[in-house]
């Protein structure tokens, strides 16, 4: 509502826009389910997802989802991938999302330091 799908493409292509909610400087990174969990878009966080392995924080995009904010957020703080998928399935969130990017869904447990894009592929 009162946005169009222009209007979310000029914001993401901005090269002063910040979308992912982390400093600008920030690298990419490993994200376990008890991370994941604390981004539930409630009590003044960030709304993270795991879509197909890599985690966004989608708390920018809720104002320009064509199927309102609640509905976008049945996915926060979870794998959102099987919900995603039923919906539509048509959708190239990679390209879409790409500025949001946080990083990696990994395992709890896993220590390895930060992630780049190459340990995503």
């Amino acid at each position: 509502p009162g946005h169009s799908p222009l209007d979310w493409a000029r914001l993401s292509s901005s090269p002063t826009a910040n979308l992912r909610g982390l400093p600008a400087d920030t690298p990419y990174i490993r994200v376990p389910p008890s991370l994941l969990k604390q981004y539930t878009g409630r009590k003044g966080k960030d709304a993270w997802t795991v879509l197909g392995g890599k985690v966004y924080n989608i708390s920018p995009y809720v104002p320009y989802h064509p199927g309102g904010g609640p509905e976008l957020l049945k996915a926060a703080g979870r794998d959102g991938t099987k919900l995603f998928g039923e919906v539509h399935p048509w959708v190239n969130w990679e390209g879409m999302l790409e500025p949001c990017l946080v990083g990696i869904a990994v395992e709890e447990g896993d220590k390895r330091g930060e992630s780049t894009l190459d340990d995503m592929d």
